[in-house]
């Protein structure tokens, strides 16, 4: 099921209003909210609790940067963390301030909201950003998180910018800011994937080509469609088609392609995408044979772990812990997979 924004107690999508206290959980009406407090109470507390905490750690942060020759604290005012990101690292309060802004991205996924997972997105971007050499592995959690919430066309980009500029754990902090930050914006997301399958050499690299390999499904799904949407323009009149066609669930990088979206035959293009979706699978599943089964049945898994892993079966775990809910929320994705593997129904 996709990820959308609706009531946490009764799926609508109408009439939502924040709960007031965490502000990422949504209830069509107050008598749910009230139904749902029971259930929610936990992930509320934690979330305001984790925030709290965070922005403890952000003000010590301002402190570490102000003057210390300068006592007049009460002319103080807080500096935005980008703008200590390129002195963050020398600062004695940074180690907390990380732990605290992962510890908060953490509760924010757990809540498992649209509203909890976007913000989870701009916290692990901000602090990606001011954190270069990304001592949690947030590089890691932003490709499945941007698919989540239908940003297809970042999490390549993102995918695309890492692998191009080839950064291992060791080197990416001696590195920047020479590596610009996210330049690349608009990947083409139809292209060969052979940048990002050459470049795989460790977890986040095998992290990134899971969720290439789901970003061609979706492309491949929605070009499908778009041709059998194509097929009615013969049977039915073209403003009627055209109406069909703005309300049917399109990836953002297709949407957003004119030069796709133009094509009156998609034939070529669905051949040249079923291709690419093949390399991937193949390609992942050289890099791992435990990943794709696993995928099909989570009872495969040995455990959850959101650490580096030391073997393959737990490097399935780092994987599937960051990118499992994207393809579970993408229709027909699994089933995608389970037809390359031969793997039976359950």
């Amino acid at each position: 099921m996709l990820l959308v924004p609706c009531c946490n107690f009764c799926g609508d999508f109408t009439d939502l209003t924040e709960c007031e206290d965490c502000q990422v959980a949504l209830y069509c009406s107050e008598s749910h909210g009230s139904l749902d407090e029971e259930s929610h109470e936990s992930s509320c507390k934690a979330l305001e609790q984790a925030k709290s905490f965070l922005k403890d750690q952000e003000f010590n942060l301002n402190i570490d940067a102000y003057d210390e020759d300068d006592d007049d604290f009460s002319r103080f005012v807080p500096i935005p963390v980008e703008r200590l990101a390129c002195n963050l690292n020398s600062y004695l309060n940074v180690p907390t301030y990380v732990a605290a802004g992962c510890q908060y991205i953490e509760a924010l996924i757990k809540t498992n909201t649209f509203n909890a997972i976007r913000l989870a997105a701009e916290k692990a971007c901000e602090m990606f950003r001011c954190f270069p050499s990304d001592p949690m592995d947030l590089r890691s959690d932003l490709p499945g998180v941007y698919l989540r919430l239908g940003r297809d066309q970042e999490a390549y980009s993102l995918v695309k910018w890492w692998q191009l500029n080839d950064l291992s754990d060791e080197d990416i902090h001696k590195s920047y800011p020479v590596v610009p930050y996210l330049d690349i914006t608009d990947a083409d997301v139809f292209e060969q994937p052979s940048d990002i399958i050459n470049a795989i050499d460790g977890n986040p690299s095998l992290v990134n080509m899971f969720c290439v390999a789901l970003i061609k499904i979706k492309i491949l799904s929605d070009i499908t469609v778009l041709q059998q949407i194509r097929a009615l323009h013969q049977r039915l009149p073209p403003e009627l088609v055209d109406m069909v066609e703005r309300f049917i669930p399109l990836t953002d990088a297709v949407w957003n392609n004119p030069q796709v979206m133009s094509k009156e035959d998609y034939s070529e293009l669905i051949e040249d995408v079923t291709d690419q979706v093949k390399v991937c699978f193949e390609a992942v599943e050289k890099a791992n044979i435990h990943l794709w089964p696993s995928l099909i049945n989570p009872d495969l898994r040995p455990g959850g772990t959101r650490h580096r892993p030391s073997n393959d079966k737990r490097t399935v775990d780092f994987v599937l812990d960051r990118c499992y809910d994207s393809w579970v929320e993408t229709p027909g994705a699994v089933d995608i997979i389970r037809v390359l593997l031969n793997f039976p129904e359950r």
